[in-house]
């Protein structure tokens, strides 16, 4: 199946791309050249990068335990605030 029909790159050829480190559609297209022409195929590249990115990174340990966690937080001054546009 292709994903990027404009340029005629098939669905293997953007897994090899992302399986070999891209991580953006933009390294995609650099790789591969799916996704350098009109944009249709933006939105498959994207999908098939978050589909890369959960089968590698595993399960999501939601909670770590308290003592852990405690360790882990940033002080209210540390944090940076800006307004939203």
């Amino acid at each position: 199946m292709y994903v990027c029909v404009c340029l005629a790159v098939s669905e293997t050829e953007v897994q090899a791309a992302i399986e070999a480190g891209a991580t953006t559609r933009e390294a995609v297209t650099l790789a591969c050249k799916a996704g350098g022409d009109c944009g249709a195929c933006h939105g498959m590249i994207r999908t098939m990068l978050e589909d890369h990115a959960d089968d590698v990174s595993g399960p999501i340990v939601c909670c770590p335990p308290a003592s852990a966690a405690a360790d882990r937080l940033v002080p209210d001054n540390a944090l940076v605030r800006t307004r939203a546009a």
